[in-house]
């Protein structure tokens, strides 16, 4: 793995980690601001409303234990799939563990790589 995949893969571990413990602000740096996330259910969700869901404890996620990650090039930046464990309590159903592929699209306008996008299904 060269030296951009290997930034790309902690990019992916970063989120993942930053989302297993609600923390917001570290979301809030390595997100785009048109981000969006699709979850398992199909609802595209804009970022703002994601981490203001995290926020008030409406979306709570406890852990995110990945199995098998890859980083591929794309024409315009990067996506990485990652099959995770992730325990979590969505809208006050309780805590439950899903088996989530998240596929992330992650590019570059000017300043540093960006999450762009989100889709979120089971596996």
């Amino acid at each position: 793995m060269g030296q951009m995949e290997t930034m790309i893969l902690q990019l992916y571990r970063d989120y993942n980690a930053a989302m297993a413990v609600d923390d917001v602000r570290v979301l809030d740096k390595l997100l785009a601001t048109d981000f969006t996330l699709t979850h398992m259910t199909g609802y595209v969700q804009p970022r703002q409303e994601w981490l203001a869901e995290m926020s008030a404890g409406t979306m709570r996620y406890f852990t995110s234990v990945e199995e098998r990650v890859t980083v591929t090039k794309t024409a315009t930046g990067w996506q990485v799939v990652g099959d995770n464990q992730v325990a979590a309590s969505i809208h006050g159903s309780g805590r439950h563990t899903w088996p989530l592929r998240t596929v992330l699209t992650i590019e570059r306008q000017t300043g540093p790589w960006k999450i762009q996008r989100a889709v979120v299904t089971m596996y």
